[in-house]
């Protein structure tokens, strides 16, 4: 009886008390919408790839993550709260895609209710192609010249070819790679430089454990001077003779380092003549003796034996009443 009276009052004027249930229901959540605060985070965008595939074109770098929640919920979270990722896993093949930026919440995010979460953009078109690997050759990248009077030989890498990682397309593109610039300036020995490659672009990777070094191997620059006089000595010849007439002066032809010869000039100990089988007059070809700076040589312009007329010292007037006396004595 009692039931039956409690259900004819909810009878009567059915309609309003819906529609008063139904405001009530509207001022209660506005009121709950109302006390919600909003809060804006910039998310780095990753990629989710472990089935081979990886992303041939540029997407986002970041996204932007709002959300909606109590006060004083949302004000303990931050950026690292939220993972915002294109999943790759599904796809199969190369082509074009587009992918849902997906969320993933830390532990602290997940204990927040009620929130409300927007992702902007909510979609990225993405060019996706298998990932392969090739070994690409290194080239060394310098400047500079070295030291004054020396001069490169040779530069050379290693190791010679890194390998590289990336979609399909841009690797077989990859015909080389480069080395960060190596300065040369002023060097006057053989120098080694471990140097970064230069970046082969976003999509590609280089081995982590890839350590490059450029060798640069200088030498000294060599010049050739000819001396058209060089004075010529002569060595170990008799004390009894001596040269008939000047000693013939030759010509020195010389090949070697630049600092060495720019300044030099032939002294009189130089080039000897050997004189010293001589034991009569006359005309003699006698071998020459070099006494060269070091790391020069003599080309073969220069003589290597001169001819130089020899005589017999004239004997002293001295000499000769000495051996007269001598002889009246006795």
């Amino acid at each position: 009886m009692k039931a039956n009276r409690i259900i004819e009052k909810l009878q009567e004027n059915w309609l309003a008390k819906v529609v008063c249930f139904v405001m009530a229901l509207f001022f209660y959540f506005f009121y709950l919408f109302s006390m919600m605060d909003r809060k804006s985070f910039s998310v780095p965008l990753e990629i989710d790839a472990q089935n081979g595939m990886v992303a041939a074109s540029s997407f986002p770098a970041n996204v932007k993550v709002t959300v909606r929640g109590k006060p004083e919920n949302i004000s303990t979270l931050h950026e690292n709260d939220f993972y915002a990722y294109l999943d790759l896993n599904y796809i199969a093949k190369d082509g074009s895609a587009h992918l849902p930026v997906q969320i993933t919440l830390s532990k602290n995010a997940m204990l927040i209710d009620p929130m409300e979460i927007k992702v902007s953009p909510e979609e990225v078109t993405l060019t996706v192609e298998e990932s392969i690997s090739a070994y690409v050759p290194v080239n060394p990248l310098y400047s500079g010249e070295p030291a004054r009077g020396y001069e490169l030989k040779t530069v050379t890498v290693s190791p010679q070819e890194v390998r590289v990682t990336g979609p399909r397309t841009m690797v077989e593109n990859c015909k080389r790679l480069q080395t960060r610039m190596v300065l040369l300036t002023g060097i006057k020995n053989d120098t080694t430089v471990t140097v970064q490659l230069d970046s082969p672009g976003k999509f590609l990777r280089v081995d982590d454990d890839v350590n490059v070094s450029v060798t640069a191997s200088v030498t000294q620059k060599t010049m050739i001077k000819r001396f058209e006089s060089a004075p010529v000595n002569l060595s170990g010849l008799n004390a009894a003779f001596e040269p008939s007439g000047s000693v013939p002066s030759v010509l020195l032809s010389l090949r070697g380092p630049v600092l060495t010869l720019e300044n030099y000039t032939p002294r009189l100990s130089t080039i000897l003549a050997n004189c010293k089988g001589i034991t009569e007059e006359g005309t003699h070809e006698v071998p020459l003796v070099f006494s060269l700076p070091a790391g020069t040589v003599a080309l073969d312009e220069t003589p290597k034996k001169i001819k130089v007329s020899i005589k017999r010292k004239p004997v002293e007037e001295d000499s000769i009443s000495e051996v007269d006396k001598t002889g009246e004595d006795e």
